[in-house]
């Protein structure tokens, strides 16, 4: 039986003091702030970025954002040194010296067959209100968080029938989050985001957090090696073995992680 949120804060914080190494891994809507209307909306608080500025000085802990929002968005919502930035669900790496790395080796190909997309899709999106098709570069997100559930349902559902002729022909895969479906290359997967940033740092306890269906393929890497932790008020089927309440939770568990390895406490 999974804890209960205080039991698992708890738990993982006598995990990670046990381990010399930790590789934190975040996601961001849902987890590190609280899910917006549209995506403009969510945004970092002043003592949230201090937080992970903070974070990312401690000795032996490292911190990455895997999300599936574009490495440029990432950038302008966290501003903060030597954090690890893995954008479109990890296949866009960004390291905290600037370095930025597709795991994906066409990388020219997937903007031009995303742009390709846009263009076929946009106009069934015309009249259509409380739908916002976003271009992330190398993926393109279409969310109706806004609209009316019924007219959703429709929408989305013509949406995917257009689209997938073409996400065939460009490797494309279809993903579905909260309010949200978005079409990406194949690898554009957490978990293996999450994979490749540990084979740089071998040996290190991943601890990964989040709170949608993209974020399971994240629970099940860290699985033998480390701890998933599922971001929700209401337990749920899921491959991670712990559970915080919400963003809230999630601040609380990350200041009392600063306190632990931090050198001032």
């Amino acid at each position: 039986m999974m804890l209960n949120p205080a039991q698992a804060r708890a738990r993982l914080r006598k995990l990670i003091r046990g381990e010399e190494r930790v590789f934190l891994f975040l996601d961001y809507d849902g987890t590190l702030v609280p899910l917006a209307a549209t995506p403009g909306e969510a945004r970092p608080s002043g003592p949230l970025l201090d937080l992970l500025a903070r974070l990312c000085t401690c000795p032996g802990l490292r911190v990455a954002v895997v999300s599936g929002r574009g490495i440029a968005d990432l950038e302008k919502l966290l501003p903060v040194r030597g954090l690890y930035l893995a954008g479109v669900h990890g296949l866009v790496i960004r390291y905290p010296d600037g370095e930025e790395v597709w795991r994906e080796d066409r990388a020219g190909d997937a903007k031009k067959r995303v742009e390709e997309l846009a263009r076929k899709l946009e106009p069934l999106l015309e009249g259509k209100k409380g739908f916002l098709l976003e271009n992330k570069s190398a993926a393109l997100a279409l969310h109706y968080r806004l609209a009316s559930p019924r007219e959703a349902v429709e929408v989305v559902r013509r949406i995917c029938e257009e689209a997938r002729p073409l996400l065939r022909e460009a490797g494309f895969v279809l993903r579905t989050g909260k309010k949200v479906v978005e079409f990406c290359p194949a690898r554009a997967n957490k978990g293996e985001g999450v994979d490749f940033l540990l084979s740089g740092w071998r040996g290190a306890f991943p601890v990964y957090l989040g709170d949608d269906e993209t974020d399971e393929d994240a629970f099940r890497a860290v699985a033998e090696k480390g701890a998933g932790v599922l971001v929700s008020g209401r337990p749920r089927e899921t491959a991670a073995r712990y559970r915080l309440a919400g963003p809230g939770d999630v601040a609380l568990f990350l200041a009392e992680v600063l306190q632990d390895r931090s050198p001032d406490g």
